[in-house]
């Protein structure tokens, strides 16, 4: 790391950020500058989730939206291994060496990153990058314990699906002052009216499908799509999948029970990575959540 004195670093994370990829983010930066990084280090995302955004605001993470990615030296991509959900930085591996750090299934197609760090035994990439600080012996200060807390308490819906190793790895963070009751208090947060007008407008849409006694239901909002996926899983079914389709791009979210998947096996993040290789786009995510996007296309085919 120390060999880094004048190159420019970049941590970019998937298109539209959210809680745990610009977290670990925040954290890999920092991580990366107290082992002896010389070089600027900056965070790159095409977009970032409105929860987030506000995050970011709370903890001081600073980001930026654009960038020539000529003007750095290496690469480090943070939760997702798929080029394509990086948005308008999707070509970066093909410009300098890249490393991707993730936790979701598939894993890369070789050849496309230089290395990679790939767990889908972890419930979070900030899990991942957790262990890492512990791993290092280095001081980490509590801003970014609550921030990896926070990514953690994301996509683990507030350790619901933690791991032996999810809680243990929380228990580090606390121990090192991270802050767990505002980390729960920002996720939660308030949702403001155009949020709770789309999860209203998704339940009204929806087309309710009985399959083998399974609960799956589709519908359609302008935008939160992901709020509004929880929203109708909240109000009882098994299976919600929610599309928004913009002037130049289509995005579905979709989210099931623990029940279901450990009742049928299905695998929310391989159906949508399946998606993408069929009707062209990107797809990618967890056993219970997942997400495609596609510049092109009708939502209906999708």
């Amino acid at each position: 790391m120390s060999e880094g004195e004048g190159a420019n670093m970049a941590i970019i994370c998937h298109q539209n950020a959210d809680p745990d990829a610009l977290c670990s983010a925040y954290a890999l930066k920092h991580l990366i500058g107290i082992l002896g990084y010389k070089g600027e280090i900056s965070v790159l995302s095409d977009e970032v989730s409105i929860l987030a955004s506000n995050i970011a605001g709370m903890l001081n993470i600073e980001y930026s939206t654009s960038g020539n990615l000529n003007a750095f030296n290496l690469f480090i991509v943070v939760d997702t291994c798929n080029p394509e959900q990086l948005g308008k930085f999707h070509q970066a591996p093909l410009i300098k060496p890249t490393l991707t750090i993730d936790h979701h299934s598939p894993k890369p197609e070789k050849g496309v990153f230089k290395e990679s760090i790939v767990d889908p035994k972890a419930t979070s990439t900030s899990e991942i990058i957790a262990e890492l600080f512990k791993k290092s012996g280095k001081e980490i200060s509590r801003e970014v314990c609550t921030a990896l807390l926070i990514g953690i308490l994301y996509d683990s819906r507030s350790l619901y699906l933690a791991t032996p190793r999810t809680l243990k790895t929380a228990a580090f963070l606390l121990e090192k002052g991270g802050d767990y009751t505002f980390a729960h208090r920002v996720l939660k947060g308030i949702m403001d009216r155009a949020e709770k007008i789309a999860r209203l407008k998704a339940a009204k849409r929806a087309e309710i499908t009985d399959v083998n006694g399974w609960i799956i239901v589709f519908t359609r909002v302008g935008s939160y799509e992901a709020s509004a996926c929880r929203g109708l899983i909240e109000l009882g079914a098994d299976v919600a999948i929610v599309g928004t389709e913009r002037k130049d791009e289509i995005r579905i979210s979709a989210r099931a029970t623990k029940e279901f998947y450990e009742r049928t096996r299905v695998h929310l993040g391989k159906v949508m990575n399946k998606l993408g290789k069929t009707i062209g786009g990107s797809g990618g995510g967890h056993t219970l959540a997942a997400g495609f996007n596609a510049t092109s296309g009708d939502l209906e085919d999708a």
